[in-house]
């Protein structure tokens, strides 16, 4: 009996020192759960002693089984490489790197510039952090729209999400998502909303001006504005350089009064217009209003298309002078409205354009738009009709042709009859140079006996008469 355990326990003392185990267990866990590591020898059915060891830590554990389990209760120092292997120096088995998971909690969204409040063009650097939790993957919403990495329009790196150039487009409401990387029971935490604002460079500064009265004196308004761009702005009144007054407003545009005397030549006024990354200056206003007076004339052009047919009129007020002109037409002594039909007023009423074009006669009126009780200054009347060039008819144009082919006929005739009396004229002044010829054809040999007539001696006459 004593021999038969002697030799059992060489046997397996021998056999430790070739065994090779395999342990399996998780790879991930969440802190303060517990998890389960599994060694045992393929194909053995004797029972062993096994040894759990840790990298760091060296032997943690033993248990003596055909199979053995080892029980972990996670913590932040479980981390590491783990391995098992049969007692009395057995061979070493695979290792398993263990990583602690802690749970995702407490995400949010930071921004840079912040508050993220930037203007076209700046950049946006948004980041997706966590109060506490490893293992983390992250997710990007846009308008409650999950963000698409390839779509050209963002960066995003880990938990960092990056414009280059913000546009309008970028523009909303931004939110993350953190998850932790764990295949069971992953546990997520989503941050609070972020509004992102995108604004508009002002750009193209104007000023206008115009002129009231107010009851008392008259009054010069300056309007200055902002093709574009985002508000608030501050605009500034400048007075041949000096500031006259300064505004904050939440729009695009603005106004300023200054009193202004009939004929008086106040300067040149601007608006400048500033926001915290750009400041524009308009183009000056000349601020002298003077009263309409003098001679009114009325310029008319004629429109005509490519067929010389009038296709409009246009009649253009003309006061000698005057800032604010109001102006008033009226053919045949008759008032026209400031559309209809067949015209329309262009340029603040100056241009009459007429597109049926009938005959009358026109006139223009002209006062100062700012004083209703000032007298109309009127031009003289300017007649109106359709120049349209008379086109001939099929009738006219076939007699002309035949006249014309008449006379091509005749002439050619006359000149034919004087051609052959000169011809028979210069025949009888050369008479000997004619008889000689004869002469020649008679006298000449035939050349061809046949009746038909012999048109090559023909021609040799009528080629001595040409000469």
């Amino acid at each position: 009996m004593m021999s038969r355990s002697l030799c059992f326990l060489f046997m397996s003392l021998g056999a430790g020192l070739h065994l090779k185990p395999v342990l399996s267990g998780p790879r991930l866990a969440y802190r303060g759960s517990q998890v389960q590591f599994e060694c045992k020898v393929p194909d053995w059915l004797s029972p062993l002693t096994f040894e759990l060891w840790k990298d760091t830590e060296g032997l943690i554990a033993t248990e003596h089984n055909i199979n053995v389990t080892f029980d972990l209760q996670v913590t932040e120092g479980s981390e590491g490489e783990y391995s098992c292997r049969v007692t009395n120096g057995g061979l070493s088995s695979n290792t398993i790197p263990f990583q602690t998971v802690i749970p995702v909690l407490g995400a949010r969204v930071s921004a840079d510039p912040h508050p993220p409040l930037l203007y076209e063009g700046q950049k946006l650097v948004l980041r997706c952090e966590v109060r506490k939790g490893t293992h983390l993957s992250f997710s990007w919403f846009h308008n409650q729209q999950q963000v698409n990495p390839s779509s050209g329009l963002y960066r995003i790196n880990a938990d960092t999400l990056t414009v280059d150039s913000a546009g309008e487009r970028h523009a909303g409401i931004y939110s993350c998502m953190a998850e932790n990387q764990v295949t069971v029971n992953p546990r997520f935490s989503s941050s609070p909303n972020i509004q992102v604002i995108v604004k508009k460079h002002i750009s193209q500064l104007s000023a206008s001006l115009w002129v009231w009265w107010d009851g008392a004196a008259l009054q010069a308004n300056i309007s200055c504005a902002v093709a574009s761009g985002s508000p608030p702005l501050l605009f500034t009144l400048l007075l041949d350089g000096r500031q006259l007054e300064q505004k904050h407003v939440d729009a695009l545009s603005s106004s300023f009064s200054v009193p202004i005397l009939m004929g008086q030549d106040l300067g040149s006024a601007r608006c400048r217009a500033q926001t915290d990354t750009r400041t524009l200056l308009s183009d000056p206003v000349h601020l002298h209003v003077v009263p309409v007076g003098g001679a009114v004339h009325v310029m008319l052009t004629y429109l005509h298309d490519v067929n010389a047919m009038t296709e409009a009129a246009l009649l253009k007020c003309v006061p000698e002078r005057g800032t604010f002109p109001q102006f008033s037409w009226s053919v045949n002594h008759s008032s026209l409205p400031a559309g209809g039909d067949a015209h329309a007023v262009s340029d603040r009423g100056q241009i009459l354009i007429l597109t049926d074009i009938n005959s009358g006669y026109y006139r223009c009126c002209v006062r100062d738009s700012f004083n209703e009780s000032s007298v109309w200054l009127e031009s003289a009347e300017v007649f109106v009709q359709r120049t349209d060039p008379a086109l001939p008819s099929m009738e006219v144009i076939a007699l002309v042709f035949c006249g014309f082919l008449s006379m091509v006929i005749v002439g050619g005739s006359i000149f034919m009859f004087w051609n052959i009396e000169r011809k028979n004229h210069t025949c009888k002044q050369h008479s000997n140079q004619c008889v000689q010829t004869d002469r020649v054809i008679v006298n000449a040999p035939a050349a061809d006996v046949s009746p038909e007539p012999q048109t090559l001696e023909m021609k040799a006459v009528i080629m001595e008469f040409e000469a």
